[in-house]
């Protein structure tokens, strides 16, 4: 008896040992080198010190979005997803749950109060069909325009309040032989700088009209921005700005050969690596025309329908990340703006608090807005941003008569079979 009572005491200690020692369930993501990584590690490490029982494992896909929705197609087909991965948010979400390969996070949602502590704009493109399928990690805001301090002091130049403004203080800096904005070429930032014109003419209400399907791309208001764009940034790029990465644009304000750069939260961690103090040598206003609204790019997680053990793993991972010990463990590096807005400013620098404060105050009036990227159907969303960078090489009105015409052909496509969504 006392043999067979130790044989089934070690039989139990056994698989309570395998139990505690489950095999680590993948996160994917494509946070790969740098204070993403560190981000990601930090978030993931405090996620295992409290459940240490659903361990999880980073595991990185090369590239990018697309790189990663690529492989997550491939690996869902053959039933072996991860248990969670970084998501964009909107139409990227949307394609997955109409295929039914997502799970809900609405239990989540619910236990972490989801619709109190995130902006109010940010929930919209979390969910479809009201039912939530991520948890937003951060948000990088893309409407501010950074700047050299030293050009601004030596200058006596303020920051503008209207595009007017802007215009005339773009005059001044070409005129010390200085060029007024950096760029980037990649479909990307020309589509960023385009939305502070584009809020100015259809307001915040049209441009989720457009997002939606509502609004023609032909039609006078959408023509209006395209024109006020060119003006004000296309005409006032760097020279050979189409042949440069976003970190060139960057590397361009801190030489002091631009003065002004839009581009996201992330340009700030960038500067730092080249050595400027935020504050001092470098800082942001919103871009003229957002009235007090803020657009942004969001990093999410999301789950894809897997095991009872990768599940298990998933939910606790994401109710790490929406905790603001989560979203603090993880925003401390990345430089971005926490999506849960009760975390605390304490782990931001000087651009964190300031940014912090800006997206606080744009939640007050709903006026957090997506970036419309993704918030259109896929193509025309890619196409969009192909025909801004177009544009913004070449600015004249026979290249927005093209763009237009464009934009409205795909627009009518996507409203024939039913794609939009209304947000």
């Amino acid at each position: 008896m006392f043999v067979r009572a130790t044989l089934l005491a070690s039989c139990a200690l056994g698989l309570a040992t395998a139990a505690h020692a489950q095999e680590p369930s993948p996160v994917w993501h494509y946070w790969g080198a740098g204070a993403e990584l560190e981000a990601i590690t930090s978030l993931i490490d405090l996620n295992n010190e409290n459940y240490a029982d659903t361990p999880v494992v980073g595991e990185v896909i090369p590239g990018n979005t697309v790189e990663l929705r690529r492989q997550l197609q491939t690996a869902m087909l053959g039933g072996n997803p991860p248990a969670a991965y970084q998501s964009a948010m909107g139409y990227e979400i949307k394609t997955f749950v109409d295929a039914g390969q997502l799970k809900s996070v609405q239990d989540v949602w619910d236990e972490v109060d989801g619709s109190e502590i995130f902006p109010s704009g940010l929930q919209r493109v979390m969910k479809v069909d009201g039912v939530p399928y991520a948890i937003p990690l951060n948000m990088a805001v893309i409407s501010n325009i950074f700047y050299n301090k030293e050009l601004f002091d030596d200058n006596g130049w303020t920051a503008p309040q209207t595009f007017d403004e802007l215009k005339a203080l773009c005059d001044e800096v070409e005129a010390t032989g200085i060029a007024c904005f950096a760029n980037g070429a990649g479909s990307f930032w020309s589509l960023y700088n385009f939305y502070a014109p584009l809020i100015s003419v259809v307001g915040t209400e049209g441009y989720f009209k457009l997002a939606s399907g509502e609004m023609p791309f032909d039609g006078p208001e959408f023509r209006e921005a395209l024109k006020l764009y060119g003006e004000v940034y296309a005409a006032n790029y760097i020279e050979n700005w189409g042949g440069k990465t976003w970190a060139q644009g960057g590397e361009d304000v801190v030489a002091g050969r631009a003065a002004m750069y839009q581009m996201g939260d992330w340009i700030s961690g960038y500067f730092q690596e080249l050595g400027w103090a935020p504050g001092e040598d470098y800082d942001f206003f919103p871009a003229p025309g957002v009235d007090g609204a803020v657009v942004i790019q969001v990093d999410a997680i999301a789950t894809p329908n897997g095991t009872e053990a990768s599940e298990a793993a998933a939910a606790n991972f994401l109710r790490t990340s929406a905790s603001a010990e989560g979203q603090a463990a993880f925003n401390r590096y990345k430089g971005s703006v926490a999506a849960n807005l009760q975390t605390s400013d304490e782990i931001y620098d000087y651009i964190g608090k300031k940014t912090s404060a800006e997206v606080a105050s744009a939640n007050e009036t709903d006026a957090v807005m997506p970036n419309l990227f993704f918030l259109l159907p896929t193509e025309l969303g890619t196409e969009l941003g192909v025909q801004l960078e177009r544009f913004a090489a070449d600015p004249s009105d026979a290249t927005i008569d093209s763009v237009v015409e464009t934009l409205e052909a795909l627009r009518q496509d996507a409203l024939s079979q039913e794609s939009f969504v209304s947000w």
